[in-house]
């Protein structure tokens, strides 16, 4: 019986480790990210209360299948992914660089998910795995971007005692919520589900005083 509560126990502990884990992509670690709405979050700032509110608002059981809550739809964010560079000139002569800066061919589409909810790659086409992935389609705007490769060369010009940097900024569309999956109408998987749609990038040349 001893036996019998531990495995339970360790049973237990890999549930609730699946279930804080976050299968997160790269826009989770952009420098800044700012909604329109100030009441909107992402996934990875959502807390135990959140989530608790989220699962609530799931009223129906099902037979078998999942159950989808939206909890930010189409919520609008501008960004800065990155610093690209940075030039310092603390002298009294003007610098001049040249700059030479490329994009890559990739898709604007990102998925994170939480719990039992996953995501799968199958090539280039990024998806929530299982039925789950025809759920959120069907709830929210799920588009895919694919952007071509581009380079941009030009000359920065740094004045004495000032400093110049070149971010990445852009604009998105963050959608995400949560889900129960249902077993014969008993719950048997649960977890969080956002998509980034990127729908804007640019290089921004910011000029400052030292």
């Amino acid at each position: 019986m001893k036996k019998f509560y531990i495995l339970v126990l360790m049973l237990l502990s890999v549930v609730f480790l699946t279930a804080v884990q976050l299968e997160a992509e790269e826009y989770q670690n952009y420098q800044e990210i700012v909604f329109d709405n100030d009441d909107a979050m992402m996934l990875k700032d959502f807390t135990s209360d959140d989530y608790s509110a989220a699962y609530k608002e799931i009223s129906k059981k099902k037979f078998i299948g999942w159950r989808l809550v939206v909890v930010n739809d189409d919520e609008n964010i501008e960004f800065i992914s990155e610093t690209k560079l940075k030039i310092v000139n603390n002298g009294f002569s003007t610098i001049k660089h040249d700059i030479s800066l490329e994009t890559k061919e990739e898709t604007k589409l990102q998925l994170s998910a939480t719990g039992g909810i996953k995501v799968s790659l199958d090539g280039n086409v990024k998806k929530f795995k299982g039925s789950i992935d025809a759920d959120i389609k069907a709830s929210v705007t799920y588009n895919t971007l694919t952007t071509s490769h581009e380079q941009y060369d030009f000359e920065i010009i740094v004045d004495p005692l000032t400093y110049v940097k070149i971010v990445t900024r852009g604009k998105g569309v963050i959608n995400n919520g949560v889900g129960n999956y249902y077993f014969f109408w008993l719950k048997t998987k649960s977890g969080g589900w956002e998509t980034f749609n990127q729908t804007t990038e640019y290089y921004e040349i910011i000029k400052e005083r030292i």
